[in-house]
This record gives structure tokens, sequence and C-alpha cells, in this order.
């Protein structure tokens, strides 16, 4: 919400306005002072002086009612906690993506694993492709020998 916005939500809450004080960022103050002997009302002569108000160098407003009481409304402070809380935010989508990055991690390791499990294919080939050697030997040592027997 834009500052100007922000003060005239605050000066409609309450009608017993009596002052209002601006401090610019490079110390300034300006004050204003309701004059209840004007034909204006209050609400018209604090909204003529509101928009008078160069509101990017506004640091804070001060506002004091009827009763004394002042209220403060430090933009640097709103800013501050603005910015804390964007950066919280930021860190918990870093902290989402980083679990999404752990989770797909853990699914290739227990894909690992799984595979680790089993016996590799090539293995069984190579093992397949021995005991038919194996058997092929085996083969022909029974017919040399059947051979030598027939002679």
């Amino acid at each position: 919400m834009a500052r100007i916005d922000q003060v005239r939500e605050l000066l409609s809450q309450r009608d017993d306005v009596v002052e209002l004080q601006v401090q610019y960022m490079d110390g300034e103050v300006e004050e204003y002072a309701v004059d209840p002997q004007s034909d204006e009302s209050a609400e018209d002569q604090l909204e003529s002086f509101v928009s008078g108000i160069e509101w990017d160098r506004v640091k804070e407003v001060e506002v004091e009612y009827a009763n004394e009481e002042e209220y403060e409304l430090d933009f640097e402070e709103l800013e501050d906690d603005e910015d804390d809380d964007e950066d919280e935010d930021e860190d918990e989508d870093v902290d989402a993506d980083e679990d999404e990055d752990d989770d797909e991690e853990e699914d290739e390791d227990e894909d690992d694993d799984e595979d680790d499990d089993a016996p590799d294919v090539d293995d069984v080939d190579a093992n397949a492709d021995e005991d038919e050697d194996e058997d092929d030997e085996d083969d022909e040592e029974d017919e040399d020998e059947d051979e030598e027997e027939d002679a």
C-alpha cells in the first residue's frame, strides 16, 4: 500500500486528530495542526496537507489526537519488516526446492540400491556363455573318449 494511502487510512480511523508531523529522510520536519476555527472540516484540512507531501521522501509520520495520545507510523521499519518477510518467503522457497532435490537424490539412491541387489544382466549372460563353453568342452572330451574306445 502506498504511504499516502496508509496515512489516509490512519487518519480515517479516528476523528480527533489535532496534529500531523511528517519527518523526511533528510531530517526535515513539517508539522500541521488542525485549526478548529477554520470553516473547513478537520478531515478536509488534513487531506489538503497530506496531498502536498512528497511521500517518496518521508521517513515517518506522527499523529497526535485530542487526548494527547500519539501514534507513529515509521515507513523505514515497515519496509524492513516487509524485506524480512520477503527474505523468509524466499528462504522457504529455497528450502522447498532443496527438499525436492533431496527427495530426487533419495529416489536415485534407492534405484541404485535396487540395482546392486539384482544381478547385472551382462554378468548373467557371461556366466551362461561360460557354462555353455564348459558343456561343449565336456562333450568334446566324451566324443574323444568314445572314439578311442571304438579304435
